[in-house]
């Protein structure tokens, strides 16, 4: 802030110098403009002896020079609790944790909830109609009817990985939801892309590859947003009707690079980092 301070004088004191020199010019320039008005009058003789001197020093007239600045942007710019998507987290972050009872049986969710990977050997596992039995995916234990909601996912360098939400009548015998008839709503990376898997699928073009995906729920808007947690940059946002119970998916793939959620970190953490 210090550093800030001192800039701000420095630009007034330029400032204050500029408006000197333009206020100087402008009174000389209207010195000469009275002096021309005056002569306008004369006869052509006297006018013709008395021009000469008016015309060199107009033509001696020099606009001031104006001093330039620049705001240094080193060792300061602003936080990113300033950012659109900050506030989102702040307000509306959501403690999502994940459900073994849904977990596909390859799939190893920790003591915490937070964290899924996926192993070779199939455990040992009760039956239950809401397990995966297909796709390597596992729902949250929140289920959403309503409100704003935000939470987070690390996916790392995963090869591949599918988050985003579903209703929860979600059929979980299938390999993988399908467009239009199971109305989910998510984001992947399959085959080396990156796409947008909703009622209306579409690819995606990121700049940059993310290793977390920030995603964001506003149930009576009919809204869901994924942002890339990276750089706060915004990826695809789908826009919907909700009349069902909506719950976090995640699939992770096949390979044994675990999958991470969380609420997403707030502007103090932000800041420190």
């Amino acid at each position: 802030m210090a550093q800030l301070a001192e800039e701000e004088r420095n630009i007034q004191q330029k400032l204050s110098e500029n408006v000197n020199a333009f206020t100087e010019h402008i009174s000389t320039l209207k010195g000469l403009l009275k002096e021309v008005a005056e002569r306008s009058v004369m006869s052509e003789v006297k006018l013709l002896r008395d021009v000469k001197g008016l015309l060199v020093r107009c033509q001696g007239l020099e606009p001031p020079a104006v001093s330039s600045f620049q705001l240094s942007q080193a060792g300061f710019s602003l936080p990113p609790l300033y950012s659109a998507l900050q506030k989102i987290i702040q307000r509306f972050r959501e403690e999502v944790t994940l459900d073994p009872q849904t977990a596909h049986p390859n799939l190893l969710v920790s003591e915490d909830q937070k964290s899924v990977t996926f192993v070779r050997k199939r455990q040992k596992v009760r039956w239950n109609p809401q397990r995966f039995v297909a796709e390597t995916a596992v729902l949250a234990a929140q289920a959403f009817r309503g409100g704003r909601h935000y939470w987070e996912v690390q996916v790392g360098d995963k090869p591949e990985w599918a988050v985003g939400l579903c209703p929860d009548s979600l059929s979980r015998k299938r390999r993988r939801p399908l467009p239009g008839r199971d109305t989910c709503w998510i984001v992947e990376l399959r085959d080396g892309a990156y796409v947008a898997a909703g009622p209306v699928p579409g690819p995606l073009f990121l700049k940059e590859k993310p290793r977390g995906i920030g995603i964001y729920l506003d149930y009576e808007l009919g809204q869901i947003s994924f942002y890339n947690v990276n750089d706060r940059s915004h990826i695809h946002s789908f826009r919907d009707t909700f009349s069902q119970v909506l719950k976090p998916y995640f699939c992770v793939g096949r390979d044994s690079k675990p999958l991470t959620v969380s609420a997403g970190r707030d502007g103090e953490a932000e800041l420190g980092h």
